[in-house]
């Protein structure tokens, strides 16, 4: 958890708070279409929902810009409304999205959380990386959405096992990074993507206070940049994965450093680049990514 996602909750209580209230009627279980409206809390959540849902459901994202910070965002009175209209919600949980899991509380609409399908239980929060826990959510999204509008539960359930096909495959190329690259070691400034780099069998050697402090949006140690620094200085590591949503100059300087040492830099984001509207699509590059830093090493 976030020092900064923390202020900024406190920042935005009143908007929170009037997501909440105004979610406690009775949800309309279609938008302005006669669909089935689905709201998501970041296009991320958005992405596997439309993959969903098709042409029989529409899917509102909150969260969209590709450079911001998914945890400093407060909901507007749009977003009021539209979750209040919702007939699913679809969101991270953990705290990481809390002000959709505040609305969730008191809204009728069917509720998917990821990490309420993440096993085993962690403290990384961020589950979109956990590709398998996605393909859960798929599954609970076409669920949700069959018994909101059984009509077109066929086309529902036909789309998340093709979802989940398509995810297959890119689970498969991520750990043939690791088969390819037995023991590799990366230093991530933040555990953002730490669950695709397990599942590509890359181990973060980054030091713990160094990532726990960057997570938190305040400076590390002087004698914790030191370490990571060293460890990329010194080739110790076979690439650097850096959260480019949150950089500030204690990461640049560590992306410069593994430049000089001809390390390198995999950069990462906490919702859909600029350009890119599908999950799948998103995941399979950042996997190619790190293949492509891998195979690029001395």
């Amino acid at each position: 958890m976030r020092i900064r996602h923390r202020l900024a909750q406190v920042v935005g209580a009143t908007a929170v708070a009037a997501l909440a209230l105004t979610a406690c009627g009775t949800a309309a279980s279609e938008s302005g279409d006669g669909k089935p409206a689905i709201v998501a809390s970041t296009d991320v959540y958005g992405a596997v929902a439309k993959a969903v849902a098709g042409d029989d459901a529409s899917v509102t994202s909150l969260f969209t810009n590709p450079t911001g910070d998914p945890h400093e965002f407060e909901p507007s009175a749009q977003d009021t409304l539209k979750v209040k209209k919702a007939a699913v919600l679809v969101y991270n949980g953990g705290h990481y999205d809390a002000y959709m899991e505040k609305a969730a509380e008191g809204a009728s609409a069917a509720k998917v959380d990821a990490v309420a399908l993440h096993a085993p239980k962690g403290d990384n929060e961020h589950v979109f990386y956990d590709l398998p826990t996605m393909q859960k959510v798929a599954g609970a999204v076409a669920k949700a959405l069959s018994d909101k509008d059984s009509a077109h539960r066929e086309g529902y359930e036909s789309r998340a096992k093709a979802f989940s096909t398509k995810l297959d495959a890119v689970i498969a190329q991520a750990r043939a990074i690791g088969h390819a690259n037995p023991g590799a070691k990366i230093a991530a400034t933040e555990p953002v993507a730490g669950y695709l780099l397990t599942l590509a069998g890359l181990t973060d050697v980054a030091p713990a206070r160094y990532t726990a402090a960057i997570e938190s949006g305040t400076d590390p140690a002087p004698a914790d940049i030191a370490a990571a620094n060293a460890l990329v200085s010194g080739k110790q590591v076979s690439a650097v994965v850096l959260n480019s949503q949150t950089e500030s100059p204690v990461t640049t300087a560590l992306a410069k450093t593994a430049d000089t040492a001809g390390v390198p830099v995999v950069k990462v984001t906490e919702s859909l680049p600029a350009g890119v509207d599908d999950y799948v699509t998103w995941q399979a590059g950042n996997v190619k990514s790190l293949s492509d830093a891998l195979a690029s090493r001395p």
